[in-house]
């Protein structure tokens, strides 16, 4: 063998050498997937401890978010049930105020004397505001302010208007002036009452902080392109302004601009962001224009349906029908509080009727199976038997003797949505609230014996 010669190694070494490289890379896969293996696994059984605790973590949200959903429900009911009650108390009495306020208006004073009742029934006739706007917050908030959508005159809401607060403005010094478009001379399907709350909130607003000059109203109808129109009611005075930094504040709830317009003019700062409401549930909204020394004016819009034509709209609405006269009724109240049969009985004094007054539910269906009444003004919290069973015993008499139904008018304290149309659902005819108004108490008796058929 030649120097430096190299040996070839034989086929036996080779394969030796392959299977050991072979069996080292089997050995470090195998050792790298076991590995790999033990990684996942403990990934997995992290993932799996990670499930647990989210399962519990949402079982516990779960359970806080139902125990904060009662809790809210529970307040909400709670706020209801005591709103109920407040307005039930403060508006039984505060019917005998108003009540005796306009007796002692009937009942023929000097004029030193009716200065004095007409102090006494604004005064009254404020915190019955007060009241309402409180009530028709919580509505608002529940989702339950409700409409009535008839057929209206545009030209009838300025003549309300003008009535209402023409005589207070005048009162103060001021000029109250009126501009009326003709596009606004026509019939629109609204809902009155709450067009008019809208309006009356601008217009004493404008009334209470203007001190010299003159409170305008300006109405006009815009049509639009969907054959809809958008009233516009825009109320402008000469008073202070309001700051521009002021006036964002003016829509919310409970605020007014400055902490002394509440000790100064009194309000509960609810009646604009009301009325702001009111006109945004209908497709509008209030806004306002003011500076410093300039005066304000506030717009309120919203949209109605017009209806071509006036006189034609207005006798198909009401039939063509007229009211009945109260005169010569036969009239059964059911009333406990003694004061309240007072006022029932003055208000009731001037429409030449017959009127039997009872203390408790029972002895109203006594009377009831005893005389020919025309209809029954019912209150409804009263000792002993409610007004709710007599309705309901009355109610299945007349169905067991098939009589025709005597209408019943519920005349409560108990005035929030849910509580009149539990009077509804119990067979009444319909529902007058305390503070009694006596036109709105005529009118309401008239509406039932018109929806009976007529006078008997």
């Amino acid at each position: 063998m030649f120097l430096g010669q190299q040996i070839a190694p034989s086929t036996g070494e080779v394969s030796r050498r392959r299977y050991a490289r072979e069996r080292k890379a089997r050995e470090e896969a195998e050792s790298l997937l076991e590995a790999k293996s033990r990684e996942l696994f403990e990934s997995n059984q992290r993932l799996q401890r990670l499930l647990g605790s989210l399962e519990t973590a949402v079982k516990e949200r779960t359970r806080e978010l139902e125990e904060a959903r009662s809790a809210a429900e529970a307040a909400n009911e709670a706020k209801s049930i005591f709103l109920a009650s407040i307005s039930h108390e403060i508006r039984t009495p505060l019917n005998g105020i108003l009540g005796m306020a306009q007796a002692l208006e009937d009942s023929g004073l000097l004029r030193e004397q009716r200065k004095l009742v007409e102090l006494l029934r604004d005064s009254g006739n404020l915190l019955l505001s007060l009241i309402n706007d409180v009530l028709d917050l919580s509505k608002i908030e529940a989702g339950k302010l409700d409409f009535e959508y008839i057929p209206y005159a545009l030209t009838d809401l300025v003549e309300s208007m003008q009535q209402q607060f023409g005589f207070r403005a005048r009162e103060k010094g001021l000029d109250f002036e009126v501009h009326f478009s003709d596009r606004a001379k026509s019939v629109v399907r609204t809902d009155p009452v709450r067009l008019q709350q809208v309006v009356g909130n601008l217009l004493s607003n404008a009334i209470k902080f203007t001190t010299s000059g003159c409170v305008r109203l300006k109405v006009d109808l815009l049509p639009r392109s969907d054959g809809r129109a958008r009233v516009v009611l825009t109320v402008s005075d000469t008073g202070p302004g309001i700051p521009k930094e002021q006036q964002a504040h003016l829509f919310q709830r409970f605020s007014q601009a400055n902490s002394s317009i509440t000790r100064q003019h009194g309000g509960t700062g609810l009646g604009l962001a009301i009325s702001r409401q009111i006109c945004e549930l209908q497709g509008g909204t209030v806004t306002l224009r003011s500076d410093v020394g300039q005066g304000a004016a506030f717009a309120a819009s919203l949209t109605v349906d017009v209806l071509a034509d006036k006189d034609t709209t207005l006798q198909a609405d009401t039939g063509g029908t007229t009211q009945p006269s109260l005169k010569g009724l036969n009239v059964l109240a059911a009333e406990d509080n003694k004061t309240n049969q007072i006022v029932l009985r003055h208000m009731l004094k001037k429409f030449d009727l017959s009127l039997t007054i009872v203390s408790d539910g029972a002895e109203a269906v006594q009377e009831w199976e005893k005389g020919e009444f025309d209809l029954i003004l019912m209150d409804i919290n009263m000792p002993g038997m409610d007004g709710i069973e007599a309705t309901r015993q009355i109610r299945q008499c007349e169905y067991r003797n098939m009589s025709d139904p005597i209408p019943i008018l519920a005349v409560s304290a108990n005035a929030m949505v849910h509580q009149v149309a539990g009077y509804m659902s119990e067979g009444m005819s319909g529902h007058v609230p305390k503070p009694i108004s006596r036109d709105t108490l005529a009118t309401a008796m008239q509406s039932a014996l018109r929806t009976r058929g007529g006078l008997p």
